[in-house]
């Protein structure tokens, strides 16, 4: 399995629910790939995507607090999107993924996708939020 690819389909899906607001079903055929994606990125992206969605509200109001003079609506959808998934790894996932993983994965994602601020931003809420949470 490739956990980056899986990242980046849960992100891609995120996306699609904000920008187009998809449901979750039809988020979960990942027919937007034009490759035939493994089963375990499939079961590993779909768990991120559920798990985003499940948890939305609290997931936001995190970004909320820690992206001081920010308004949510102000972030661009992609880099949402990452600082979702990645949110969710550090809450939900604490136990199975350290979190220099998935602060990096989120700023590899992040030179793909998002603009060039972007990994700078994005580091520093989640940093932020780990070490709070860490205490």
């Amino acid at each position: 399995m490739k956990p980056q690819r899986a990242r980046i389909l849960a992100m891609q899906a995120i996306f699609q629910r904000d920008f187009q607001n998809r449901p979750l079903k039809d988020l979960l055929l990942f027919d937007w790939i034009d490759y035939e994606v493994p089963e375990d990125e499939k079961v590993f992206a779909t768990r991120l995507i559920k798990g985003v969605i499940e948890n939305s509200d609290t997931i936001d109001k995190i970004i909320v607090e820690f992206s001081k003079n920010w308004d949510i609506s102000r972030i661009s959808p992609v880099s949402k999107a990452i600082l979702r998934i990645s949110i969710f790894q550090l809450t939900e996932m604490k136990d199975e993924i350290p979190y220099k993983v998935v602060i990096d994965e989120a700023i590899r994602i992040c030179r793909k996708y998002a603009e060039d601020d972007a990994g700078r931003f994005i580091n520093g809420i989640l940093d932020a939020y780990y070490w709070r949470e860490k205490q």
